[in-house]
């Protein structure tokens, strides 16, 4: 059932219900001003009747018929009892066999007729006689008809009152309701066309359906920008994986052809350096491999992976780690003595400080052939960075925006690598909220900067 048949429905039942208990109220304002008038009516002939009736009541009954005739006003009867005789009756044909009221106002049914009815007992006067019940009736068959009349009316007016409430629920409805189907019909060309960039609001419609439209293009808006994700995930999967494929083909080359030399001849002269060769190319591959999963890690990692951290203590794990791990390198650190709280990923946060170390050591060598790295922490009131400062040839200008990019390694390199240390770091930082930077440290060389809120 469509909402515009609802309003109409709802609208009709509404008005019906209106319409009934209006006219029921009508009926019986209408019942009580015709009793009321008929009460009236009867008072008056009781007063003109009543004494006479019950003075002529013994002494001369014919001449109370006379009187009863004389002074009753049609279409009034009366009817006179002594003690539960009936002595007379005027008028009332269909109230012969109908038992005496009682004192006061009451309805009786008579024969085929109802009546109206006023009774009370008068005390003759001097005495004679005992005393005589005198009621004086009017036939309620006139007001009985004009108040069917009346219900029939009524009941045609809500007939019609309620075909003319449907039919304006109905109207108003379809203007009611015109911004929704505009915003219908907006969906379905969304639907249709799937384009995401399409908004339905800017009608002028109610607040209501204001507020609907807005939240449809806020969820447009998210789902294009999921869309625009997924379109751009889907695109950088397929050069990672062409890319991935390419720098992996170069080390399993090079594995490849050192073991077949191995294999053909075990007994060659330098095997040693073969070795070598093999073990190098086997680390590569290695690191290569860590490098991609953590990269693909990186991608699928969302907000939910974050938790209330101290940068301090995880900066100063990672430097003591590499200290081990570069052993002839020289590596301080200057961070403060209190927590420094961030909120971010435990482990992408050490992979990303752990490669800004360790591209410092590879690349950042000072002239005496030592790499001297300092990393400072340096927490501020909106955000937290981490500067990894080397003694090497730093990173010229026109490289600072590539070497962040996969794949892609600076044209003053000073090893092998694989050109995704500084990548990670710029994954980690985006998806931190963050960002890198690179700059000239103060005694030359390269300071990689990473800015955390």
């Amino acid at each position: 059932m469509s909402l515009r048949l609802r309003v109409a429905l709802f609208t009709a039942a509404g008005a019906s219900v209106l319409l009934v208990l209006g006219s029921l109220a009508v009926l019986a304002a209408a019942r009580s001003d015709q009793i009321a008038s008929v009460d009236v009516l009867l008072t008056g002939q009781y007063q003109v009747l009543a004494q006479p009736a019950a003075t002529a009541a013994r002494l001369n009954r014919p001449r109370l018929e006379e009187l009863a005739i004389e002074r009753l006003s049609a279409p009034a009867v009366i009817r006179v009892w002594e003690g539960g005789e009936l002595l007379l009756a005027l008028g009332a044909e269909g109230l012969e066999q109908v038992p005496a009221a009682g004192a006061g106002f009451s309805t009786l049914q008579g024969d085929g007729d109802r009546y109206r009815v006023f009774s009370d007992t008068i005390e003759p006067r001097l005495a004679l006689g005992s005393p005589v019940e005198v009621e004086v009736a009017i036939s309620l068959v006139d007001m009985d008809a004009i108040y069917d009349r009346l219900r029939l009316r009524l009941r045609r007016l809500v007939v019609l009152g309620v075909g003319l409430f449907g039919v304006a629920g109905w109207l108003s409805a379809a203007a009611a309701l015109a911004p929704l189907e505009r915003l219908r019909r907006a969906t379905e060309q969304v639907s249709a066309t799937t384009d995401l960039g399409t908004r339905v609001g800017g009608d002028p419609g109610p607040t209501e359906v204001k507020k609907l439209a807005s939240s449809f293009d806020a969820m447009l808006q998210r789902l294009e920008g999921a869309d625009r994700s997924r379109q751009e995930a889907l695109e950088s999967a397929r050069t990672f994986a062409a890319t991935a494929a390419h720098e992996l083909r170069t080390p399993l080359t090079s594995l490849g052809a050192n073991l077949e030399v191995l294999s053909a001849h075990p007994d060659i002269g330098d095997r040693d350096a073969l070795v070598a060769d093999l073990v190098s190319e086997h680390r590569r591959l290695v690191e290569l491999l860590e490098a991609l999963r953590l990269l693909s890690r990186g991608d699928l990692t969302g907000p939910e992976a974050f938790e209330e951290l101290d940068l301090g203590d995880l900066v100063e794990q990672v430097v003591a780690n590499a200290r081990r791990r570069f052993f002839g390198a020289e590596i301080s650190l200057d961070s403060p003595a209190g927590p420094v709280p961030v909120r971010g990923w435990s482990e992408g946060l050490r992979m990303s400080v752990d490669n800004l170390v360790a591209n410092a050591v590879r690349h950042g060598e000072s002239a005496d052939g030592i790499a001297r790295v300092l990393v400072t922490v340096s927490p501020g009131h909106k955000r937290t960075d981490v500067v990894v400062c080397d003694g090497g040839r730093g990173i010229p200008e026109e490289d600072r925006q590539r070497v962040l990019e996969r794949f892609v390694q600076g044209s003053t390199r000073a090893g092998p690598g694989s050109g995704l240390g500084l990548a990670l770091v710029a994954q980690q930082a985006r998806i931190h909220g963050g960002l890198v930077t690179i700059g000239d440290a103060p005694g030359g060389g390269a300071a990689i900067t990473l800015s955390l809120p």
